[in-house]
């Protein structure tokens, strides 16, 4: 079964679990959520308070074959890979993996330091040299999540300009842009033929590819003493 995490308490999760199925009807999956999680990871104090939360659980995870931490800021990837014996992916490494297969990219999404934090998530993830564009939404992680009535409208036109500056795809810098994706890859496709990835489809597809065939590696990186 493969699980997917949210590590904060505004989450829609019911709407996540038909978003999901609405592709893979036949899967066996889950959403957990965990208590007294910050209620949105947009610095980095929140995802350290999301990461202690998450270490705190890893009983709720015994039963998945592969896990998914729904959040593009990838809050405890590493420790998680570290304490379980399961592949667990994150949501913001995965998408720009993929999307550096695709060509060069840009990333889109809510934040005042979304600039920084994506360039310091494509160092470290080694697809530096493929990020060639970044554009700040004006809106915050829970108006994305909500749906605001013209965050629609701001998301295509940030895409718009993403491909206007010659990227090859699109990658939405957070899993609450799932409430409007299937209508902006749809449009943009036609319009452009330029691809956008939504990070928690995107890396839900990869997770049930992979989850059963490879796992992490105990030795170097990933090495625990405890586990």
């Amino acid at each position: 079964m493969i699980s997917v995490i949210e590590p904060v308490s505004y989450a829609p999760i019911e709407e996540v679990e038909k978003y999901l199925y609405s592709y893979f009807p036949e899967d066996e999956l889950e959403v957990i959520t965990i208590e007294d999680t910050p209620s949105t990871i947009e610095n980095f104090t929140q995802k350290t308070l999301a990461s202690a939360k998450l270490l705190q659980n890893l009983d709720l995870f015994k039963l998945s074959s592969a896990l998914i931490v729904n959040c593009f800021a990838d809050p405890c990837l590493f420790e998680l890979r570290e304490n379980l014996n399961i592949p667990v992916f994150g949501a913001g490494e995965t998408s720009m993996h993929i999307a550096s297969l695709l060509g060069e990219f840009a990333v889109i999404g809510p934040g005042d330091n979304l600039v920084s934090w994506t360039r310091l998530q494509a160092r470290e993830y080694g697809v530096f040299d493929k990020l060639i564009s970044i554009k700040e939404i004006k809106y915050s992680v829970k108006d994305i999540i909500d749906g605001e009535s013209q965050l629609y409208n701001a998301t295509k036109q940030a895409c718009i300009k993403c491909i206007e500056e010659y990227a090859d795809v699109v990658v939405l810098g957070c899993t609450g842009f799932s409430s409007i994706s299937d209508k902006l890859k749809k449009e943009i496709w036609e319009e452009y033929k330029v691809p956008v990835l939504e990070p928690l489809l995107t890396t839900y597809s990869i997770a049930r590819s992979l989850g059963l065939v490879v796992s992490h590696g105990r030795k170097g990186l990933f090495s625990a003493t405890d586990v």
